[in-house]
């Protein structure tokens, strides 16, 4: 019996597994089991968390601001700071538009009262007392004016009805905005500013829309004890760049301005957002990523069941970095005057014959030759940097931005780092170099001068009759052929070649914008003759040996080459940066590069004897540094000619120098377009040595010279951590 009925259990299991109904309803089995698990799972276990999770889909993150570095000078003295204000924000609440209207016209009335400036987009198009704004104003905008019309058009057939600037004003409030008709047209327009503005931007519950950038203290805190008159209206705390200085020194901080649209996108990952500042030129851009520090974070989210808006997490911001720069601001200031000085002595001294009075800008760089630091670097004419700190809606400072680089005297051009001039005579202390290095002359070998070579067919005249000359009394008398000749011998790839070598028509590598200019050689005759078929020639090399023809150098350049001849033949990186401070007090001190450039110290003692003989001969110098000792600074003054001479221009004037000559502590290089003669910037390098070493140079002169790095003795004890 039971044998009979295991085998009978067994056939109607056989069949059961072979159905396909048997697999089926066991997957089906399976499959509700892991669900009901997964449920069971997703409600139960985690039921909290994705409660949490649908109530904060909608949810941004907002930026709080932060201070911007400060920026200094070496002795602390400060140059770039913040001063603190407040914008006036709005975000959605759940009001209606007639109570928001009245909350609107209040808001307007109260920034008005308080003289605030507020954001008023609706202005570019219809202007109060009602006219069209001065995007849509005049005839040559009638197609403006047409597409702005059919923007806020609700119908097609509204269009034809718009024509004048009251209709397109009783349009937006009658139709648009239906606002009630007890208010005055004044009222309406009032309330209208704000309206356009959520009307064409959205207004959120969470992403405010400003009204206000820069509003006052006491207006913020009239705003904040009306909270409750005046929901979802609020302050918020920001901080905006001023500027302390005097324009001397608008080229070396440069200025800050809106991001723009490129750079929002190729810095957006990076926490910069559509409304952020960022340094467009000197210290401000060059340090960019230390001065503007990390901005706080808000993430807040709208909460789906009751509609509150919540914060979910924040970060603290971080302020920015302090900056302390190497430049002085009593030397600046003393090299910017005298370079102002001069040129307006120039102008006085017109002759009409070489000094045509047509001096109008220059630049003078001065550096310390043992550490590349640049003490001051002056240019005339400048500009004022806070122009740039006034609101778009400051129609004059906007103009001011306009004309700025319109002038034709380029006064926003920083002339030390980015004007190209010819340097004429201060190029011979480099042939002299070249001969010497290259063993094609000896310091003591002589040449005659009879006032003119010929070469090539072509006469190179000289300034004199020098008769036999050596290399110490043909740098210090400037004599044409003297360097006509060792020029041709030494050839242009060998001048090519030192010149490079000193950083002459080469990029610095300081940390503001740049241009490398350009050095004597053949392929610079193709890229300046491209039209002309030219080969160079040994006249050329003579004309190149007295630094005409295609070379041009920047200010900077020249008192860095001016440096590598005073400390022995080391290429400096001038550098502007000298330290930098963290909010945390962590300082990070910058010193500048610096290479051999491998020259022979006895070929560089022949051209520092022959600078020094130049200021001992020159009655200028002796002049211009009374009360110094004799031969207390090394200098080269170049006459570069403009190829315009015949035309009532003058030439440049250009000088080098370097002291104190027994033991060289800093270098100046001074440049004065059309300035008539080298001789003639002389005195601007005499005043700089006043400010800085006193009036014998005997004296403890300026602090620079002192301590270096001093950075001012009250803040955070800098100068104690500079040196620890």
């Amino acid at each position: 019996m039971n044998k009979l009925f295991l085998n009978s259990l067994k056939e109607r299991l056989a069949k059961i597994f072979k159905s396909r109904i048997f697999y089926v309803g066991l997957g089906i089995t399976v499959a509700m089991t892991a669900i009901s698990a997964r449920l069971y799972y997703l409600q139960i276990v985690q039921g909290e968390q994705h409660k949490d999770n649908a109530a904060t889909i909608n949810k941004v993150v907002l930026y709080t601001e932060t201070p911007r570095g400060n920026i200094y000078d070496r002795n602390g003295i400060l140059l770039a700071t913040n001063r603190v204000a407040y914008k006036v924000q709005m975000v959605n609440v759940d009001r209606d538009q007639s109570f928001r209207d009245e909350m609107y016209l209040k808001v307007i009335n109260l920034l008005d009262e308080m003289g605030e400036d507020y954001n008023n987009p609706l202005k570019r198009y219809i202007d109060y007392p009602i006219a069209w704004g001065s995007y849509l104003e005049g005839e040559e905008n009638e197609d403006r004016r047409k597409a702005w019309i059919n923007g806020i058009a609700l119908r097609k057939s509204d269009r034809d009805k718009i024509n004048t600037a009251k209709d397109a004003f009783d349009y937006l409030r009658n139709v648009v905005f239906k606002f009630d008709e007890s208010y005055t047209d004044e009222e309406a327009y009032k309330i209208m500013i704000l309206r356009y503005q959520t009307y064409t931007m959205g207004l959120s519950y969470m992403v405010p829309l400003t009204i206000a950038d820069d509003v006052s203290s006491k207006t913020m805190e009239i705003i904040e004890a009306r909270h409750l008159e005046f929901p979802g209206i609020y302050t918020e705390e920001v901080y905006y760049r001023e500027y302390v200085h005097d324009e001397t020194l608008s080229h070396i901080i440069g200025y800050v301005r809106a991001i723009n649209s490129e750079e929002y996108e190729a810095l957006k990952d990076q926490g910069y957002d559509r409304n952020s500042l960022i340094g467009k030129n000197g210290i401000e851009r060059a340090a960019e990523s230390l001065l503007r520090g990390v901005k706080g974070t808000r993430t807040v989210y709208q909460d789906i069941e009751t509609g509150i808006v919540r914060e979910l997490e924040s970060t603290e911001p971080v302020p920015g970095d302090d900056i302390y720069l190497t430049i002085d601001v009593n030397l600046q200031r003393a090299a910017y005057d005298a370079l102002v000085k001069t040129i307006e002595d120039i102008i006085a001294r017109k002759d009409n014959k070489k000094n045509f009075g047509d001096a109008k800008a220059g630049s003078v760089v001065v550096t310390d030759v043992r550490t590349g630091e640049v003490l001051a670097m002056a240019n005339y004419p400048t500009y004022d940097n806070k122009i740039f700190l006034a609101p778009s809606s400051d129609e004059e400072a906007q103009k001011a931005i306009t004309e700025l680089f319109q002038d034709p005297d380029s006064p926003s051009l920083n002339r030390a780092t980015q004007g190209l001039y010819p340097v004429g005579s201060t190029f011979k202390t480099l042939v002299a170099i070249a001969a010497l290095e290259e063993g094609v002359m000896t310091p003591y070998q002589k040449i005659k001068c009879l006032g003119m070579i010929e070469v090539n067919n072509r006469v190179h005249r000289c300034n004199a009759y020098h008769y036999d000359i050596e290399m110490v009394r043909a740098i210090a008398e400037s004599c044409n052929v003297f360097f006509y000749e060792t020029g041709i011998k030494t050839g242009i790839r060998n001048l090519d070649k030192w010149a490079k070598a000193f950083g002459l028509g080469e990029k610095t590598g300081i940390e503001i914008p740049e241009y490398a200019g350009y050095r004597n050689n053949e392929e610079t005759m193709k890229l300046m003759e491209s039209d002309i078929y030219h080969v160079w020639t040994p006249s050329d090399t003579a004309q190149a040996s007295i630094g005409q023809l295609y070379n041009l150098f920047t200010p900077i350049q020249l008192s860095n080459y001016a440096a590598a001849i005073a400390n022995g033949g080391y290429l400096n990186t001038p550098h502007l940066i000298a330290a930098s401070v963290s909010n945390s007090g962590h300082v990070e001190k910058y010193e500048a590069e610096r290479k051999n450039i491998g020259v022979k110290e006895e070929t560089l003692k022949v051209v520092q004897e022959g600078m020094i003989t130049m200021s001992k001969l020159s009655g200028i110098a002796k002049r211009e540094y009374r009360g110094f000792p004799d031969g207390f600074a090394a200098g080269k003054t170049g006459t570069p000619q403009t190829g315009l001479e015949a035309f009532g221009r003058s030439s440049h004037s250009v000088y080098i120098c370097y002291a104190p000559s027994d033991n060289p502590e800093i270098a100046i290089s001074v440049v004065i377009e059309y300035g008539a003669s080298g001789s003639n910037s002389i005195a601007v390098a005499g005043e700089v040595l006043r400010a800085y070493y006193g009036d014998t140079g005997l004296g403890e002169g300026l602090p620079a010279r002192k301590d270096g790095l001093g950075f001012g003795d009250g803040f955070r004890n800098f100068k104690s951590l500079i040196q620890g």
